[in-house]
């Protein structure tokens, strides 16, 4: 099981800046772990980034959300 920081952005509808929170996880598969926090409707795009870092670009009913994972 690997250890990940995880930077959750919320982007507020009406001014686009994001809610953020940091909390730490332990996981197996990001994969699985974000299938179990979305939805059937959501829209997912999975970006590996330069310095190890995954990010998840989750869009459900118009509201964007953005997970940073980075290894600990």
């Amino acid at each position: 099981m690997k250890h990940y920081e995880l930077i959750h952005e919320i982007y507020n509808l009406c001014d686009g800046h994001p809610d953020s929170q940091i909390k730490e996880v332990d996981v197996d598969d990001l994969d699985v772990y974000m299938k179990s926090l979305t939805s059937k409707v959501s829209t997912c795009e999975k970006t590996e980034r330069e310095d190890g870092s995954v990010v998840y670009e989750v869009v459900t009913n118009g509201v964007k959300e953005r997970y940073t994972f980075t290894e600990a």
